[in-house]
């Protein structure tokens, strides 16, 4: 396993993806000791476990040089559920608070959180970037023509 085949893409993805993780320990919102795990409610937990798991996967997929088809997978897979999570979050901290009330505010789990979705979300659609330096100039490059048949004779 190498740390050093792991482009920025993946290093974002999984910096975010720890970011998320730790902050589901950390108090979300003005209760006491509501921390996200508590107070996010199972489908959007599920959501961000979902996403945090699959950018652990494209991490370690990609540092420990597994198949190419692997990697991909788990770079689709990560960059679909990432901005789902992302939005199920935003939805969760912004506007469907647990208890909302006048005294209910949000705290800087919340907003760790965030960050951490939110960078997730942008490493994962950054390492479905194709890096190669040996790509072509465009997107498509035709294939050289075929020689014509030889005459026949009649």
């Amino acid at each position: 396993m190498s740390i050093g085949r792991l482009r920025g893409g993946e290093l974002l993805a999984g910096a975010g993806a720890v970011a998320l993780f730790v902050s589901l320990f950390l108090r979300w919102f003005g209760e006491p000791s509501r921390s996200g795990w508590d107070s996010l409610g199972w489908l959007v937990l599920a959501l961000a476990a979902l996403a945090v798991a699959l950018a652990a996967w494209l991490v370690v997929a990609t540092a420990a040089a597994r198949p190419v088809g692997q990697v991909v997978a788990g770079d689709v897979l990560t960059a679909t559920a990432a901005p789902v999570a992302l939005i199920a979050l935003l939805v969760r901290v912004l506007v469907a608070q647990p208890g909302a009330d006048a005294t209910t505010s949000v705290e800087y789990g919340a907003w760790t959180g965030l960050a951490g979705a939110a960078l997730l979300t942008i490493g994962a659609w950054w390492a479905t970037a194709d890096e190669r330096t040996d790509a072509p100039e465009s997107a498509y490059s035709p294939p050289a023509p075929r020689p014509a048949p030889p005459a026949r004779a009649s």
